[in-house]
C-alpha cells in the first residue's frame, strides 16, 4: 500500500491555508490511489483528517515536525514521517515468493521559505536503511470562495531505499505462471533516483467552520525504478476528497 508517493502531508496544508487561525483540523475522507507494483488495482480507503498547528509543533495526517529555528520567513524543524510503502507478497499474484516489505518511520529536518522547502530524511527503524531529499514549491490563492495550492517537487530516493521497494533480490527472482501466462521475475538491482511530482489541492468552505477538501498528485517514476520486473506503471497517481471542520 503506498501512501507515501501520494503525500497525504499536503492535504493537511489547505485546512490552514490562507491564514487560517485554526490550531486543530478534523475530518474524513475517502484516497484513491495507483501502486506502482505488478498486478495491483487501484485502491480506496477512509483517511482521518486529522492536523494540528502550534507554536512550534505540527502534526499533518502522517508528518510530526517541531520547528527549531525561525530566521525571518525561513523556518528550520525537526521531523518525523510514517512512510506507508510497504506491501506483502499477497498483494499480487505477480509478487509471490517475495519478502513483505514493512511499513517505517522516517526522519530528518526541513527548511522552509516563501513556499519553498527542503527536507532530508532517513529511516529510523532500519526497514529500507535509506535517505531521502525532497524539494519543493507550492503556491495557494483563492479563486471565488474556493481557496486553491498548486506546487511541483522533485524527489531524490537512495539506492538502498528503492531497493527495498522496487528491486528483486537473486533468491526472489523466479518464473511463475500467471493468469496463464508466464512471467519471469529476474533479479533486478535498483540504483538511487530522481522522482519529479505535480499536485493540486482545492479547499472550498460549506457553512460554519467545515469546508470541502479535495486533491490530486502524480509521481513521474523514472527508469530506475520502472524498469524493475516487479513495477508495472511508470506514474504513481493519488487522489482524494473529504469534509473538515477547523477549530
Amino acid at each position: 500500500m503506498n501512501m507515501r508517493i501520494f503525500s497525504l502531508s499536503l492535504l493537511s496544508m489547505t485546512l490552514f491555508a490562507a491564514g487560517a487561525k485554526a490550531e486543530l483540523a478534523v475530518g474524513l475522507g475517502i484516497a484513491s490511489f495507483q501502486d506502482p507494483q505488478v498486478g495491483m488495482d487501484a485502491r480506496q480507503l477512509p483517511i482521518p483528517m486529522i492536523s494540528y498547528t502550534g507554536d512550534r509543533l505540527r502534526f499533518q495526517i502522517t508528518t510530526l515536525s517541531y520547528r527549531l529555528i525561525e530566521l525571518g520567513d525561513l523556518e528550520i524543524s525537526a521531523l518525523a514521517s510514517g512512510r506507508l510503502q510497504g506491501y506483502e507478497a499477497a498483494d499480487s499474484s505477480y509478487l509471490k515468493g517475495m519478502k513483505d516489505r514493512a511499513n517505517t518511520l522516517d526522519g530528518g529536518i526541513t527548511l522552509d521559505w516563501n513556499g519553498f522547502s527542503l527536507s532530508y530524511t532517513h529511516d529510523l527503524l532500519s526497514k529500507h536503511k535509506g535517505d531521502e531529499v525532497v524539494f519543493a514549491y507550492a503556491k495557494g490563492f483563492g479563486l471565488g470562495n474556493a481557496e486553491v495550492m498548486l506546487g511541483a517537487g522533485v524527489t531524490w530516493q537512495s539506492e538502498k531505499l528503492n531497493q527495498y521497494y522496487y528491486g528483486v533480490a537473486p533468491s526472489e527472482a523466479r518464473s511463475l505462471m500467471v493468469e496463464n501466462n508466464l512471467f519471469h521475475r529476474t533479479a533486478y538491482t535498483t540504483q538511487d533516483a530522481v522522482v519529479p511530482k505535480i499536485n493540486a489541492l482545492v479547499k472550498y468552505p460549506v457553512f460554519d467552520s467545515w469546508a470541502l477538501v479535495a486533491g490530486a498528485e502524480v509521481n513521474f517514476l523514472p527508469k530506475e525504478i520502472t524498469d524493475s520486473p516487479i513495477i508495472e506503471n511508470k506514474n504513481a497517481w493519488g487522489m482524494f476528497a473529504g469534509i473538515a471542520k477547523v477549530f
